[in-house]
C-alpha cells in the first residue's frame, strides 16, 4: 500500500483516522523505506540524529587513569557530558506528547466552560428538540430527552454535535442548582468497538467517568476535580447507556 506525504504527515500529527494509523503502523514493520520516509517528515527527527552524529553504535567509555590524578577528572566530566546528552536525547524521544484521545479532548474543551457560558443557553424546546434529533442522527442511537431532562441534580440546557477524527461527538450540556456547567459527551466509536468499564478519573481538572458499550464511548464531565458523580451514574446506567 503507498501512503502520500500528506497521510503520513497526519500520522505523525495524530490527526489520522484509527483504520489508516493502524495500516500505516502495519506497513512499517516490514518496510524500511516507508520508516525513513516518516524519519524524514518527522520535524523532531533531525534533531535526535544530529545528537546522536557521532556517538558509535557501540560506545566506548574509557575510563581515567589513577595518575596523574589531575587527569581523572576532566576525563570523567568528558564521559558524564556525553552520557548526558546520550540520556536527555533519549529522554526527549520517548516521552514526546501522544496524541489526545476522544476523551482528553473533550475534557480540555469543557474545561473552557464556565458558569457565564452557560448562563444565556435559555433555547426553547423545540430549538433543544432539533439539537438533540440532529446528535441523534450523526450517532446513529437515541438519546432519550426524557431521560436527560431527569438526570439528578442537573438542568438540560443544549446539545451540539463536534467531530473527533472523522467521529460524530455529541456534548449534551447541563447546569447544576449553582449554575455549574456538566456534560455528557457521546462518540460513535463503530462496530467491533471493545466494551470498557466505568473508569473515573480527572482530566484537565475535571472529574470525569468515561464507558464504552457497542460500539458507543460515553464519559460524565463534573465543573471540579473533587464532584461526586455517584448518583448521575447510577441513574444513566439504569435509564440512558449503561
Amino acid at each position: 500500500m503507498t501512503f502520500s506525504d500528506d497521510t503520513l504527515k497526519a500520522y505523525l500529527q495524530g490527526s489520522l483516522g484509527s483504520e489508516e494509523s493502524d495500516a500505516i503502523e502495519a506497513a512499517v514493520e516490514n518496510d524500511p523505506e516507508l520508516e525513513q520516509r516518516l524519519m524524514d517528515l518527522d520535524p523532531i527527527a533531525p534533531v535526535v540524529r544530529e545528537v546522536f552524529r557521532g556517538i558509535p553504535a557501540t560506545p566506548q567509555v574509557e575510563l581515567p587513569p589513577r595518575s596523574p590524578a589531575s587527569a581523572g577528572p576532566w576525563r570523567m566530566l568528558g564521559v558524564a557530558a556525553a552520557a548526558a546528552v546520550l540520556a536527555v536525547s533519549l529522554t526527549f524521544w520517548l516521552t514526546r506528547p501522544q496524541p489526545m484521545g476522544w476523551a482528553e479532548q473533550a475534557a480540555l474543551y469543557q474545561s473552557l466552560y464556565t458558569p457565564d457560558s452557560i448562563a444565556t443557553l435559555e433555547y426553547p424546546p423545540a430549538l433543544v428538540d432539533a439539537q438533540i434529533s440532529l446528535a441523534e442522527e450523526k450517532l446513529g442511537r437515541p438519546l432519550n430527552r426524557d431521560s436527560l431532562e431527569g438526570l439528578p441534580g442537573l438542568e438540560l440546557k443544549a446539545a451540539q454535535v463536534l467531530s473527533f477524527k472523522g467521529k460524530p461527538l455529541v456534548q449534551i450540556v447541563f447546569a447544576d442548582a449553582d449554575g455549574n456547567p456538566f456534560a455528557l459527551c457521546v462518540i460513535r466509536q463503530g462496530d467491533g468497538a471493545p466494551n470498557s468499564a466505568l473508569k473515573q478519573e480527572v482530566l484537565s481538572g475535571l472529574a470525569t467517568a468515561r464507558w464504552a458499550r457497542d460500539g458507543y464511548g460515553y464519559m460524565l464531565l463534573g465543573n471540579r476535580p473533587d464532584n461526586d458523580l455517584t448518583v448521575q451514574l447510577d441513574y444513566l446506567a439504569q435509564t440512558f447507556a449503561g
